[in-house]
This record gives structure tokens, C-alpha cells and sequence, in this order.
């Protein structure tokens, strides 16, 4: 069967036709993302056919996550400058089973960056996409239907209580065989990954990637909780007229409290705090690459420096924690046992508009 997971397409569509309240241009660009990851899947289904020997193409995984908005991206960029590390490219992600070269699969990347920056001009300020860079791996997971990128680009309360209760172990798999046929392609090991995703579901992803290594970010809800709030309300309201921030702000309210309530500073993992990763980016990005296994070159250590002179900030993204509903003090004190387990700092997170790295 080369069409998978139409349980979850049938939940998010009948949500989008029911909650979103899209405008025409947003069915119009949902309708085509949705498509998109069916012809994915047929496509990775039909390259594994052809070529059996991609299932034993080796993989040995370093996922980056995190709450959205702890600096995921930031550490995801700075360790692609690495020779020995793998970072596949968001053109990548976007068809990595793709029968077509790379030039076009480039070309196709970079329209569909430009026509994303004109729906939604301020996610240029919020987060970097361009074609040849790292970009998170929901590019793969989001092919099976079952991931909360949705309940970011949309309104859809039915598809996430849905989507709460589903064994994300099969859609773990099938990212794994489309990033099997990805590293086909263009090997290399270890490959990092990033998403913050995977901080809800670490169980299913050491199912499918035993030999998984994770580092997790972590940075004050009272920052990252409203960042992540005004993200979302600038990728939906591409795609909707009605976009309500006392709902997002709920939303993630709830969602991390999924996450972080359950998560311990237990060892068995990389735990970064998102200010030590500004203070000493080069030093945060030595200790990864040990953890790693493959440690910090001269030449990785220059590549890096260059990129962090390149770096300034998101300088447009501003928010309140007001604006979605919500407070610092509230925040604080819902949170207190996460913040205090990984000895997380208040004096600049309660900054009521707030700059960052993404």
C-alpha cells in the first residue's frame, strides 16, 4: 500500500473544513501541502521498491529539541558549519525521495521560501528557512499526518485531541525510512536533526532510533511559552482571517505543560540551558559535538565563528505575554518545578517584549 496514515488526513481535513476558518488562498496552499505529503509517501514507497538495499542504510541520529523558541535552530545552524556532522538541508526535507534532481528540487525550495515570506512576511524576522540550510525534520514527520506543525498553521482543537492519543512509534518509522532514503542519496554520519516535536514523544523516538543521541534545550516558559504563541499566530494568519491569541496562548500553554511537567534532569540525555548557548555559542557547540563523538576541529571551529558573525538576532520579532492571555507571573509559577530542576534564570525572561534567537 503505498498511501499510509488516511486515518489522520481524514481527522485533520474534516478540522480544516470545520475549525480553521481558512480563506480561499489558505485552502488553496493547505489543499497543495496536503497533496504534497501523499505524492511523498508514494514516492519514498516506490524508491525503497526499486532500491531494497536503502533499508540498511545506516543512521546515527542526533536530534536537537526543545520547547519551540529555546535557540533549537540556532544550535541546528551553528553545528551544520562541522565537516564531520550531516545536516540535511530543508531542500532536502522537502522531497527526499524525490525522482528529480537536484538543481530543480533547489529551484522548487527556494519559490516555495519566497511565497511563504509573502504570505507571512514577518516569519522572516522569526524564523530563517532558505533552501540550502538546515530546517527542522516535521518536514518528515508531518508526511504521516500525525504531528502538532498542523495545530501551529491552524485552528484545529478536534485533530489535537486526536492527535493526544496516538502511538507515535509508526510515524517515527516512516520518518526514518524517508530519511534512509534521504542519506541514500547523500550519505553521511552522524546526522543532525532538530525539532521540537521530539521532546513530546523521546519514548517513541528511542523505539525507532535506539542509538539515538538527544540534546535538549531548555529556556524560561515565561519567554519561550509567548514566543512560541507569536509564531503561531503569524503562520496562521496567512492562511485564516480569524485568528484568536487568548486560544493560541492556551494551546501552548497546555501543550508544554505536556512536556515540560514530565521531563527530568535525569542524565540520560544533553541539557543545554538556552543562555549558556548565547553566552559561549562555540563552547555549547564543543560540548555537542563530544557528545557526539565527533569533536570540535580547528577548521569546524572556524566555519563557526564565521557564522556567528553573521548573526544578530531576530530584531523584529516582538510579543507580550498579555496578548495571548497570559502572564509571566503565571507562567512562572506554573512552571517552578521545571525551572528550578534545570536552574533556569528569571531576570531576563521577564522582559515583557522579548528579542531572540529563534
Amino acid at each position: 500500500m503505498q498511501l499510509r496514515f488516511l486515518d489522520g488526513l481524514r481527522i485533520l481535513t474534516t478540522a480544516l473544513d470545520s475549525e480553521a476558518h481558512l480563506t480561499i488562498r489558505g485552502r488553496q496552499q493547505t489543499r497543495a501541502a496536503l497533496a504534497k505529503a501523499l505524492s511523498t509517501q508514494i514516492c519514498v514507497h516506490r524508491l525503497h521498491k526499486r532500491h531494497p538495499e536503502i533499508a540498511q542504510t545506516p543512521i546515527q541520529p542526533i536530534f536537537i529539541t526543545g520547547l519551540l523558541r529555546t535557540g533549537t535552530t540556532f544550535l541546528q545552524h551553528l553545528l551544520a558549519r562541522h565537516p564531520g556532522l550531516r545536516s540535511p538541508r530543508l531542500w532536502e526535507l522537502m522531497a527526499p525521495a524525490s525522482p528529480h534532481d537536484q538543481t530543480r528540487l533547489i529551484a522548487e525550495c527556494e519559490s516555495y521560501v519566497d511565497e511563504y515570506y509573502r504570505a507571512a512576511p514577518q516569519f522572516r524576522t522569526i524564523h530563517p528557512l532558505a533552501a540550502d540550510e538546515p530546517e527542522e525534520c516535521h518536514r518528515l514527520t508531518a508526511n504521516s499526518f500525525r504531528h502538532f506543525i498542523y495545530a501551529l498553521r491552524y485552528h484545529v482543537p478536534s485533530y489535537v485531541r486526536w492527535l493526544r492519543g496516538q502511538d507515535m512509534t509508526e510515524a517515527y518509522q516512516f520518518h526514518r525510512s524517508q530519511l534512509r532514503c534521504l542519506l541514500w542519496r547523500g550519505p553521511g554520519n552522524p546526522v543532525v536533526l532538530k525539532c521540537p516535536s521530539h521532546l513530546w514523544h523521546l519514548d517513541a523516538l528511542k523505539r525507532v532510533y535506539p542509538n539515538a543521541k538527544v540534546v535538549r534545550l531548555h529556556r524560561h516558559p515565561s519567554v519561550s511559552v509567548p514566543s512560541a504563541a507569536s509564531l503561531t499566530a503569524v503562520v496562521r494568519k496567512a492562511r485564516s482571517d480569524r485568528v484568536d491569541r487568548e486560544k493560541i496562548g492556551a494551546y501552548w500553554l497546555e501543550e508544554a505543560s505536556i512536556a515540560l511537567n514530565r521531563i527530568r534532569n535525569d542524565g540520560r540525555h544533553l541539557d543545554i540551558r538556552y543562555a549558556d548557548l548565547v553566552a559561549d555559542p562555540l563552547r555549547v557547540a564543543a560540548l555537542v559535538c563530544d557528545y557526539a563523538g565527533t569533536p570540535m576541529t580547528r577548521q569546524a571551529a572556524a566555519n563557526m565563528a564565521d557564522f556567528l558573525a553573521t548573526q544578530r538576532g531576530s530584531k523584529g520579532h516582538r510579543y507580550t505575554a498579555e496578548e495571548f492571555g497570559l502572564s509571566a507571573r503565571h507562567l512562572d509559577d506554573h512552571f517552578a518545578k521545571y525551572i528550578a530542576e534545570f536552574g533556569l534564570q528569571a531576570d531576563s525572561a521577564r522582559r515583557r517584549v522579548s528579542r531572540e534567537h529563534a
